[in-house]
């Protein structure tokens, strides 16, 4: 990839080459889940359970689609990671529940992918790391701004 001189077009472009690679790669080296449905389950894991999220809540927290949500839970499902239920506050709805099996493989995800992030994050110190990850976090910020703006 050429690098451009302007540092923004480096994080606009650089976003989408990063998105690519990162699942190509990770998929490769990480065995058990795509890094999709590793980041839908580490969503789920992180959610209240009382009650359990909906579909619809967890395609808003993942900032997904619901459609694409619903169909890697189907996956899940028959993988017996998650378990699909009527939701007992919208019979419309239905929630999500993480398996001990879900967990599991989370567990074992974990492990696998240590030397996978090590790897990934070679030659980048705290420092450089910390200012990184403000400033995915305001241009998700800005982006959700955006898109309000929009409707």
């Amino acid at each position: 990839m050429k690098t451009p001189e302007n540092k923004q077009y480096v994080l606009f472009g650089g976003t989408f080459v990063l998105a690519n690679k990162l699942q190509v790669v990770a998929d490769k080296m990480v065995q058990g889940l795509s890094t999709k449905q590793w980041f839908l389950l580490r969503n789920l894991s992180e959610l209240p359970t009382n009650p359990p999220p909906t579909i619809t809540t967890l395609a808003k927290e993942t900032d997904t689609s619901r459609q694409n949500v619903s169909k890697m839970l189907e996956v899940l499902h028959r993988q017996g990671y998650v378990a699909l239920q009527d939701s007992s506050e919208d019979h419309r709805s239905q929630s999500v529940i993480l398996t001990e099996l879900g967990r599991q493989i989370l567990r074992q995800m974990e492990q696998e992918a240590a030397p996978f992030f090590t790897k990934l994050f070679t030659g980048i110190n705290e420092e450089e790391c910390v200012a990184a990850a403000d400033v995915v976090l305001k241009l998700i910020g800005n982006l959700y701004k955006m898109q309000e703006d929009m409707t």
